[in-house]
């Protein structure tokens, strides 16, 4: 009953989920290249499926902006569950840093600029940072 409750569940969530999961993310069901023989253990497959990919144990999926990681069953199966309050917190956290790398190495100011002016505006912060580091040990 669980595990048809389950499956229902994320059925539902594939029909109605944002597309934040990239195709090249999961590993598709079908390739015969990869060595299945090390996620396979008695007939169980350790990680979790998701649109016909697969997912090792800690993956993170987003289904409707709702984070969702791959977790080991007691019958050892992968199965997608909802992150604790404190994995919670430190996804968010990760994500709102992620944003904020965007920002500073696409945008200066408010407008945007293009890969070489990024690629100097990081080596200038990173000789800001070195000098600075360098201050500090004075």
């Amino acid at each position: 009953m669980k595990f048809t409750c389950f499956l229902l569940l994320l059925m539902s969530f594939a029909l109605n989920s944002a597309p934040f999961v990239e195709q090249e993310d999961g590993i598709n069901l079908n390739d015969t290249s990869f060595p299945w023989q090390l996620v396979i253990d008695r007939g169980k497959i350790l990680g979790c499926i998701y649109q016909n990919q697969f997912y090792s144990i800690g993956s993170i999926l987003i289904l409707e902006s709702l984070p969702r990681m791959c977790g080991l069953a007691t019958d050892r199966n992968g199965i997608w569950q909802q992150l604790s309050e404190s994995e919670l917190l430190l996804f968010k956290e990760n994500i709102e840093t992620q944003q904020q790398l965007e920002r500073e190495s696409t945008y200066f100011g408010g407008a945007p600029i293009n890969k070489a002016e990024a690629s100097l505006l990081r080596y200038l912060r990173s000789v800001k940072e070195i000098a600075d580091n360098g201050k500090d040990k004075n």
